[in-house]
């Protein structure tokens, strides 16, 4: 009995010991990201950054972006509001977290998300510097689109200038932009709900039968 008692002890530690090492590494990916700088390549409406090789964008509807990651979709929300008024983030852990880590850089607060779907689908959250990358991922995934995401996210660049002419409502004056853009509803974001309508048509179409 003692015997079996200690070697349940010990499988447990080492379960333990194995969780630990690979939480340890999701966080690491941000950090090393973040230590890294890179020339930005995409501009898009009062904020620019920098896309990866490799990575594809899907769509662009300003604030909101669609990217494909190894096969997995991601999606980026920017929110000019709260960058503008300078808004604190809010950050906890909730209880269905698989994962769940804080990170502060350059006085910049941001954190990391994973929550189990099932045996090997994640939901990723990483929020940084007033943006979110989200999406599902395959377990083994990880830690490739934890660092992806992350060089996005640490490479956005905001144009106070273009951000207070959009809040404004008056983009139009700008003599280099042709269209006016509608001045955003407001500081919180729709971007879970845009998700789940997006993975919701997309899994439809695939549903459909053969004709």
């Amino acid at each position: 009995m003692h015997k079996k008692l200690v070697l349940i002890c010990f499988l447990l530690l080492l379960v333990g010991c194995t969780r630990v090492n690979e939480n340890d590494n999701y966080i690491e990916s941000v950090q090393n990201c973040l230590n890294d700088q890179h020339n930005v390549n995409t501009v898009t409406l009062g904020y620019k950054y920098y896309i990866p090789k490799g990575i594809t964008k899907l769509h662009d509807y300003d604030y909101n972006q669609v990217f494909l990651m190894d096969n997995c979709y991601m999606y980026l929300y920017v929110d000019i509001i709260s960058y503008f008024y300078d808004k604190k983030l809010e950050t906890s852990k909730k209880p269905e977290d698989y994962y769940y880590q804080e990170f502060n850089y350059k006085d910049k607060i941001g954190y990391i998300r994973i929550q189990k779907q099932n045996d090997n689908q994640y939901f990723l959250e990483i929020i940084y510097h007033y943006s979110k990358m989200e999406g599902y991922v395959q377990k083994d995934k990880l830690t490739k689109i934890i660092t992806l995401s992350s060089i996005i996210l640490n490479s956005i660049e905001y144009n106070d200038t273009v951000i207070e002419k959009v809040l404004e409502g008056d983009l139009g004056q700008f003599s280099e932009f042709t269209y006016e853009v509608d001045k955003p509803d407001g500081a919180s974001s729709n971007f879970s709900q845009f998700l789940e309508e997006y993975v919701q048509k997309e899994e439809e179409t695939e549903e459909l039968p053969d004709e």
